[in-house]
């Protein structure tokens, strides 16, 4: 993949079930077909994470899906429905610390980039993009969104065709209008319609939370409003919210250059004191 100024492009890729199936099931011939494949297309940077305590209900919902789906897979196949079977043991997969391992000694021999983020993986794609370490981040996870991923592309099949997504383009968006929407009033809106930090309140989603926040243009007023409005706003959701907030903008990555654990963003001293839940350091 080139760029206009003809130089090799870094593509973020954040994972890698349905590439590396083979991969997944031990074949050590589909390692070594699988980076070399990418070491044609593109330079890439591969990145493994770790989770955060915020994201541990969420890693709990995973974690109990992939069983559910290779238990579906199992029925598939003794069903003989082989394509159903194969779906569903891709959404079982679960890329372990040894399978992890194992694809990077490759990567090493076949001279690829990786990262291994010290948290979770959409913040370090974000970091790698807004520094200009990687051109774009291949995803299925719009959660890249409010992170503020400059670039990001979706739905990639297997003929190399996607969707690509730039957030410098958003205010040209059709189906709502996001005219004098600022990154923040964004990266609000995608909190208020729910997320992995936070779940969102009874009959929230993303067309009412958009006109909410184009209405009152900040979370706080907004809260101010549901709280006048309707009685189900828990007791401890603006905190929650912020501390999604803090965790959207300054979740602690790694800085391949300097080789140190920085914050996603620039954040004030008073909010450093007590951020273990934007990732614990020193580890």
């Amino acid at each position: 993949m080139k760029t206009d100024q003809d130089h090799d492009s870094f593509i973020g890729i954040k994972s890698l079930p349905r590439i590396c199936n083979l991969v997944i099931l031990g074949q050590p011939q589909a390692q070594v077909m699988l980076a070399r494949l990418l070491n044609l297309s593109t330079m890439s940077l591969l990145v493994w994470f770790t989770t955060l305590q915020s994201n541990a209900d969420l890693t709990q919902e995973n974690y109990r899906g992939r069983k559910e789906n290779l238990t579906r897979a199992m029925e598939h196949e003794s069903n003989g429905n082989s394509s159903a079977a194969y779906e569903c043991y891709q959404k079982a997969v679960d890329i372990s610390p040894s399978i992890a391992h194992e694809l990077i000694q490759v990567l090493k021999q076949e001279n690829i980039s990786y990262v291994v983020a010290p948290y979770e993986v959409d913040a370090q794609m974000t970091f790698l993009a807004v520094s200009k370490q990687v051109d774009a981040v291949i995803t299925e996870d719009s959660d890249l969104i409010p992170f503020g991923c400059p670039r990001i592309i979706f739905k990639m099949d297997k003929f190399g065709q996607a969707v690509q997504f730039q957030h410098s383009m958003l205010q040209q968006n059709k189906d709502l209008t996001f005219a004098g929407f600022t990154k923040q009033m964004i990266l609000e809106m995608c909190i208020l319609s729910g997320c992995d930090y936070l779940q969102s309140l009874p009959g929230m989603g993303l067309k009412r939370a958009h006109a909410l926040i184009k209405r009152f243009t900040t979370y706080d007023q907004v809260i101010k409003h549901l709280r006048y409005s309707i009685s189900s706003v828990p007791p401890l959701y603006e905190e929650s919210f912020k501390k999604a907030l803090l965790t959207f903008q300054h979740q602690r990555v790694y800085d391949t250059i300097t080789e140190k654990i920085v914050y996603l963003s620039d954040i004030s001293e008073n909010n450093e004191d007590d951020g273990d839940f934007l990732g614990p350091y020193p580890f």
